[in-house]
């Protein structure tokens, strides 16, 4: 669980990654990502049956500007071509 917290105005802070390898943890997202700007949360999605990575993760930076820079480029984390690109939230209205 855990808190929540306010938003930030809409700040567009967190990026989808996909393509990761199997290998590639919450830790190694964390230390590549760390390079355009301080981390706030960071998550690789996994089955919730099976508990086996799906490909793709989610990265919260503080700050948009570090979120933009880093989906401005392509990645290669663990040996393969990782996709970065600003997720935008689904609000309902």
């Amino acid at each position: 669980g855990g808190g929540g917290g306010g938003g930030g105005g809409g700040a567009l802070t967190k990026i989808f990654v996909g393509g990761i390898s199997w290998e590639t943890s919450e830790d190694t997202l964390r230390a590549y990502f760390g390079r355009y700007g301080a981390i706030v949360d960071c998550v690789v999605m996994r089955d919730r049956h099976t508990g086996h990575p799906r490909g793709f993760g989610f990265v919260t930076f503080e700050t948009d500007a570090a979120a933009r820079a880093a989906a401005e480029v392509r990645h290669d984390i663990d040996g393969r071509a990782v996709e970065a690109k600003v997720a935008v939230p689904k609000d309902g209205g």
